[in-house]
């Protein structure tokens, strides 16, 4: 009971302050398991990565030497080659000749096809000569390289042979009782591999690549001399990767053997390189530590200054607003700062509602002005032609063309002058604009061909804004088909989509690029135009019901005019 009293007589700021400790300090020591966890986990990564990277050069250099055995396997049925070594004896001096300089050339591409061959050469015994990539003319027989070089191998132990300090891989062919017939070698680079360990090699590493007959090594500035104990310790560990100690110094060795060629690949890093970073973010980690205690205390301090409450209070309303709730009034009692946030709070509540019916209002009235317009936008010649066109057929005594006509008529009409509804499902849209391609194909019979698909299953009871597609068959009789004298043709269809609806009018006027361009750009743009056209008209009414991703896109079809597609999403809006 005394420690409780004791403890209540604590002021507020050390009390919050211990708190605050009391609460973070078991965190603290999470955050350091957890910072030797991740340290572990990325010394596994680390070692994981160094594996890779000489698993990778392994495979590169498996490769390389892999093709260039292959090479040497295909070389020796050249024909050239073949008849050098048997009857270059009885074979005129022309051609045998040009058997040589074909070889030559032969070697010479051998040479190219890989970056670790300094030479690329063939000994032919009955010849006498060596014909080599990198001599301008036939040299002369070195029997002592070509015994040696003749001795037989196993390309599975491994393929390497060594003369004079120089590595070649061979292939004799046709063994006799002095020897094969010929012998085709490649010398290998050993400059171009040191150089490729050096680039392979991180800093202050060894990198390694030897087998039972040869070894290429790179040594960093810091790295350990490669004698006899190091040999050891490098030569005598397993494919893998671990942790080894030469010197009183540790390394992370990574190891990588081939089993194609018998040669082992190794690269041997110090371990405060790869591990710097971590020592460096375990430093920062108790320096956040510090930080935090002093965070701690300053927190603490500015809380005891602070009234909770009202901010909290405050939040929520604010957090209502986000959700779309705009029935919040917050009441306060004082005068002070967050009297003064209350008021203004509630001021903006106010305001913004205001503002949210105002802008719903308007663009009601936008939409409803724009469908208005456009219903206005009737071309008046069009209604003259037609009546023109019931004069000329009543005189001509045409009395079903006069019906499916009137028929026509007065379905376009009945749609058109009905302002009471705002949106149509797709089927009667569909019937309204198929009635108007109706008039006007009886109107250019001769001239233009209409066809016109039905709308898709599933998709008639779409509701769509009036007039989204009539204006546009409209657009493309005006601007393009009515020129024509003939071979007009309009077409339009549907097409059901994952996600959207498709609807494509196309019209066979012909149309530049450069026109279809700036229409798009025109719908496209945000700015107010002073007359609004058929077609913007449409595109803005599209966006305002079913969002950005509805509306025209205009490019030039397969009939040579403009092809626009309606796009219409089905799912939103």
């Amino acid at each position: 009971m005394r420690l409780i009293k004791k403890i209540g007589s604590i002021p507020i700021l050390p009390k919050i302050a211990l708190t605050f400790l009391m609460v973070l300090t078991p965190l603290f020591y999470l955050g350091l398991k957890m910072n030797e966890a991740g340290a572990d986990i990325v010394r596994q990564e680390i070692a994981g990565s160094l594996s890779s990277r000489v698993e990778l050069y392994m495979d590169i250099l498996d490769g390389d030497f892999d093709r260039s055995m292959r090479l040497l396997r295909e070389y020796v049925n050249d024909e050239d080659l073949l008849k050098l070594s048997t009857t270059s004896e009885v074979m005129p001096v022309i051609e045998r000749n040009r058997s040589v300089l074909r070889l030559k050339q032969q070697m010479d591409l051998l040479s190219r096809s890989s970056a670790f061959i300094e030479n690329a050469m063939v000994f032919i015994p009955r010849m006498n000569r060596i014909v080599a990539s990198n001599s301008n003319s036939i040299v002369d027989f070195n029997e002592e390289m070509f015994r040696t070089l003749s001795e037989p191998t196993n390309p599975l132990d491994s393929p390497f042979v060594v003369w004079d300090n120089r590595v070649f891989i061979t292939m004799p062919y046709g063994y006799i009782d002095n020897g094969p017939l010929f012998l085709i070698a490649v010398e290998i680079s050993s400059a171009e591999i040191s150089a490729k360990l050096k680039q392979f090699a991180l800093e202050d590493s060894i990198a390694v690549l030897s087998s039972d007959r040869m070894v290429w090594s790179s040594l960093g500035e810091s790295a350990p001399a490669l004698d006899n104990e190091t040999r050891n310790v490098l030569y005598m560990a397993e494919e893998g990767s671990r942790r080894v100690s030469i010197d009183n110094r540790d390394y992370l060795l990574a190891i990588k053997k081939s089993e194609i060629h018998n040669t082992k690949l190794l690269m041997m890093v110090p371990s405060e390189k790869v591990e710097r970073p971590l020592d460096r973010y375990r430093n920062w980690v108790f320096v956040l530590y510090g930080v935090s205690v002093l965070v701690i205390i300053a927190f603490s301090f500015s809380m005891y200054r602070i009234i909770h409450r009202p901010l909290m209070q405050l939040v929520r309303s604010f957090r209502k607003i986000e959700q779309g709730r705009f029935d919040v009034s917050v009441d306060y009692p004082f005068q002070d700062e967050f009297g003064y946030l209350y008021r203004q709070l509630n001021a903006m509540i106010l305001e913004l509602k205001r503002l949210i019916q105002e802008v719903y209002e308007q663009q009601y009235r936008i939409r409803l002005a724009e469908l208005k317009h456009l219903q206005s936008q009737i071309n008046p010649h069009f209604l003259y032609n037609t009546f023109f066109i019931l004069y000329r057929m009543a005189k001509q005594d045409g009395n079903e063309r006069i019906m499916g006509l009137t028929k026509h008529l007065g379905e376009y009409f009945q749609f058109i002058t009905r302002d009471d509804v705002e949106e149509v499902t797709l089927a009667s849209e569909a019937a309204h604009s198929k009635s108007y391609t109706e008039i006007q194909s009886i109107r250019f019979s001769n001239r233009i061909t209409v066809r016109f698909a039905e709308v898709p299953k599933g998709a008639e009871q779409l509701l769509v804004p009036r007039l989204i597609l009539q204006p546009i068959i409209e657009n493309a009789f005006i601007h393009s088909l009515e020129k024509r004298a003939k071979g007009g043709v309009l077409e339009v269809d549907f097409h059901m989509r994952e996600s959207e609806l498709h609807i494509r009018v196309e019209d066979s006027g012909g149309i530049d690029e450069a026109i279809i361009a700036r229409l798009q750009a025109l719908l496209n743009g945000r700015q107010d135009v002073t007359v609004t056209t058929g077609m913007i008209n449409v595109h803005r009414r599209l966006q305002i019901k079913f969002g950005s991703t509805a509306g025209l896109h205009l490019s030039k079809g397969e009939l040579g005019g403009l092809q626009i597609i309606i796009v219409i999403p089905l799912q939103g809006g």
